[in-house]
Order: C-alpha cells, then structure tokens, then sequence
C-alpha cells in the first residue's frame, strides 16, 4: 500500500529552475504552470537534488559509482549488492532496473513574497493557491471554505493598528493598492505559522494576504527578480561581447509543498525486498533532521537555490 506525505520548501536564497527556452526579454525564464503563470519546481528536479544527497558507496569494474552492483553465476546475472539510494530512488542496472519507492510530485506555489509600503514586505496567498492546498491535504476543507474571493481591487488580511501592512484600511503591495476586504479566516494565519519552522516565516500570521486569482498569477508573472549576467571569455578573462543574459530568479521567503508519496520496496534484492511504504519514508525523513538547506536548480555555486525543507 503507498503511503502519502506533505514536503514544505522555503527558500532561504533566490532560486532558479529555468524553463530551458526564452519567450520574452527574459533570456532564462524559471518553470511555470502553462495556464495560471505560477512558478513550480519540477518533480525531476526534487528527486534528483534528493538523491545526491546518498552517495552510494558501491562501485562497478570500472571504478564508476553505482546503485547496484551484479555478478555473473553462470548464464545469470544476480544482484551482489544494493545501496539504499536504489531502493529509494531506483536503479538502471541492466537485467536489475527497478523504479524507486518514493514517489515525487512537483512543488507547488503556496505562498510569494512581494514589496509593501509598510512593513517592507507581505506574503501572498489566492483562493485558487489556498483551494489546491485543501485538495492535497495542506489545509482542511471547512477552512478554505470560510474563504470569500476577492475582487481584483480587494484583499483579504488582518488590519488594525496592530497590522504592519496596513494603510487606513488599505495595503499597498508593489505599486497596487488594495482595499481590505475582511480579516483572514479563523485558524487560517495559525495553521500557515505552523507549516514551517524558520524565524523569518514565523511573522506570517500578521503578514499574509489574500488576493484575486487574476492579481496573484500577474504577481506571480511579473515580481520576480531579475538577475543580469554576462559570459565570460576564458581566453581573455573579460566580458564577451553580446553575451548579456537577463535570468529570472523566484525570490527568497517563497513557500512551496510537493506531495510526497511511497510505495513497498520495488528492489527485490539484498535485504529491501520486504521494505514498506512507511519504511521508505521514514528513511527519507532521516535525511531531513536538524537544519540542514536543500539545493535545487541552477547556480549551487553562487548561491541560488538553498531551501529550508520540512516533511510532515
């Protein structure tokens, strides 16, 4: 039976998982949803920073690193030893290839960072974001639905004095202003608190907005940062020539969640044949304890990337 986990990421650093292909001024756009413009993280994208993180210790003939070693006895070829990695992540070698047993989905927007007037800056949220989150188990049905939609000049937040957004019953996020509408739902902000633990995501109880669907997808699209770049000649040591480059990183303090789901052992050799759902996820969780930044996407060596990772 597969078992099914929720996997937080906060980026900790700007992080940038490109679209491979330009359609604008951005040379290096990130990925995004084809229909809403929101950025994801693909979930090749997750498996693959995970698995770097068990290095396996199994080498073949040749020297080169491996998942699963075998032998010849006689004219079969049976597995000699297994790592984790490939019981977790799978295994391509020949005769022996097997799927893993966790199961990545991709990592979906939750929460954006924007500029405010007041208070430097608010996290954005949308029904379409908040109803997404209920269908994948983020949030409780009876809680979304308190949620009203806002119009494309309102949103949704906890005003007052106490409020470090609010302007006179109005919030002013990028060069749009928005008239408050209604506090957020009971619960709503609390249950956000307690997603992830990180001194920065803590204050999103007094910083969390709810916009349109419309206002969130052009957020989304368009307050992004904007990184240039430009190619260095390795002959000369100075700037090529035409080669400026605008790359296009989602900004630090993003939130998103990936369903993580695990089946039985798909290996069935050395010790993880009879390994279970909750076996594998218990062993990924492993990885996960303390502190420790994750990176995804581009640019490991200059910083991008690095995400606060929590499974619940």
């Amino acid at each position: 039976m597969s078992k099914t986990r929720i996997l937080y990421l906060f980026t900790r650093t700007p992080l940038h998982v490109g679209a491979g292909a330009s359609v604008g001024a951005i040379d290096q756009p990130v990925q995004r949803e084809r229909h809403t413009g929101f950025p994801i993280i693909p979930a090749s994208s997750l498996k693959g920073s995970f698995a770097d993180q068990w290095p396996t210790s199994l080498k073949d003939e040749k020297g080169r690193m491996v998942r699963v070693l075998t032998e010849k006895q006689g004219e079969t070829t049976v597995i000699k030893e297994t790592s984790e990695a490939a019981w977790l992540y799978g295994s391509d070698a020949p005769n022996h290839a097997a799927a893993g047993a966790l199961l990545f989905g991709e990592a979906r927007l939750l929460a954006f960072p924007i500029r405010s007037a007041k208070g430097s800056f608010a996290w954005i949220t949308s029904p379409l974001l908040l109803r997404r989150a209920a269908r994948d188990g983020v949030l409780t049905i009876e809680l979304v639905e308190k949620i009203t939609s806002p119009t494309d000049e309102q949103a949704i937040y906890d005003g007052g004095a106490a409020s470090p957004l609010d302007v006179g019953g109005r919030v002013v996020l990028e060069e749009y202003t928005f008239t408050q509408s209604g506090p957020l739902a009971e619960g709503l902000s609390r249950r956000f608190a307690e997603l992830i633990q990180d001194a920065v995501w803590k204050e999103v109880a007094s910083r969390l907005v709810i916009v349109s669907d419309g206002m969130m997808s052009f957020f989304a699209q368009n307050a992004c940062e904007v990184a240039q770049h430009v190619r260095i000649s390795d002959e000369t040591g100075t700037a090529e020539g035409g080669a400026l480059f605008n790359q296009e990183n989602v900004p630090s303090e993003t939130v998103f969640y990936a369903v993580l789901a695990a089946t039985g052992s798909r290996l069935k050799a050395n010790g993880y044949a009879d390994k279970t759902a909750e076996d594998a996820l218990n062993s990924f969780a492993m990885k996960l304890t303390g502190d420790q930044p994750f990176q995804f996407g581009g640019d490991a060596s200059t910083g991008l990337g690095y995400c606060t990772v929590k499974l619940v």
